[in-house]
């Protein structure tokens, strides 16, 4: 049973809050408070039931008409302003890229959060038909925006993602052979060719080629904390390894790899020197055109994984990638172990 109201609180409107405290002189003096929604109290500098009560009346209008009003703009710009802050930079690119797109389509003209249904959702999918992948990306962006809107009590409705059938897609299970690293890796300057020798013999993310610093390295060990989910991998400097890392620290004293002006090299920019470096190789050997054109600089990671997988084991692989568990780390494997005939 719910323990009674004061008296002084007896007969108020809705989140209206009355405290009373004794004066030095012995008289008592009423307070009056309104309480928000996400609880805190707001004093209303009155000490007049009357004006109190009629304060509490137009900020319970206001309240009521906000909430009826409440726009899937209004709600995925509280995600971006709370919710990223935790988040590695480049997820924050992407919510912010996918989130942006779902406000262009649900805030023109703007929608009521709760009169959003999954026929709508399907109508964002045929609307981003061009890049399914992308359109997938978001559509999941919006459930996650929908969770937090639940959480935060701006609906109890289910998501209307739910149940909707999102594109399907082929998993990318492109496997780098050493013939065709090789014409790429000839036709290469210096840095490329050490960015590519790293990655592979790492099996680390591009962005994380990139962070590489002489602070990481000491005690024979690279050091890595991958940017994207800050697993630790340590990886023991040995053999071409540690000898390209050695002869780049002569040069290089703090991150190993530079752009053109001095600053540390950008993801972005490693992407658009292999896309000209594949360019290139597409130029002179047209008749790889198909196998260079699909090449990508992060497929370096998956070859690693693929071959460390298949020299050692699965669990050696999933070490060297970092991932939490073999079953994350098998979707890299891009090669099966060759076997014998039955005779």
């Amino acid at each position: 049973m719910a323990r009674p109201r004061n008296r002084e609180n007896n007969g108020l409107p809705q989140h209206l809050l009355c405290r009373r405290r004794k004066r030095k002189n012995g008289k008592y003096v009423n307070y009056y408070y309104y309480v928000n929604a996400d609880g805190k109290e707001i004093s209303l500098k009155t000490n007049d039931k009357h004006i109190a009560v009629l304060k509490a009346a137009e900020l319970n209008l206001d309240r009521t008409t906000q909430t009826e009003i409440t726009t899937f703009i209004t709600v995925a710009t509280r995600y971006l302003n709370s919710q990223l802050d935790n988040k590695a930079k480049a997820t924050q690119d992407n919510y912010r890229w996918a989130t942006n797109r779902l406000m262009a389509f649900f805030g023109d003209p703007p929608i009521q959060l709760e009169k959003i249904q999954a026929k709508h959702i399907k109508m964002y999918l045929e609307w981003r038909k061009d890049t399914p992948r992308s359109a997938n990306y978001e559509v999941e962006m919006f459930h996650r925006i929908w969770s937090f809107a639940r959480e935060w009590g701006y609906t109890n409705l289910i998501c209307p993602t739910d149940g909707v059938t999102k594109y399907t897609l082929e998993t990318r299970d492109v496997y780098i052979e050493d013939h065709i690293y090789n014409k790429l890796y000839l036709l290469a300057d210096q840095d490329m060719r050490d960015l590519m020798d790293i990655a592979y013999l790492t099996g680390q993310r591009p962005i994380d080629v990139c962070n590489i610093h002489t602070n990481h390295i000491f005690d024979g060990i690279l050091h890595i904390t991958q940017q994207k989910t800050k697993a630790k991998v340590r990886i023991k400097l040995v053999g071409q390894l540690a000898d390209i890392i050695t002869r780049r620290m002569e040069t290089h004293p703090g991150y190993l790899f530079l752009h053109s002006r001095g600053g540390k090299l950008r993801r972005t920019t490693l992407s658009e020197r292999f896309r000209n470096l594949r360019n290139v190789a597409l130029e002179k050997y047209p008749e790889l055109a198909d196998e260079i054109a699909e090449f990508q600089f992060r497929d370096l990671r998956a070859k690693a994984g693929t071959d460390t997988a298949l020299a050692f084991t699965d669990e050696s692989a999933q070490k060297q990638l970092g991932h939490k568990s073999v079953r994350m780390t098998q979707r890299y494997i891009r090669k099966t172990r060759v076997v014998n005939p039955t005779k």
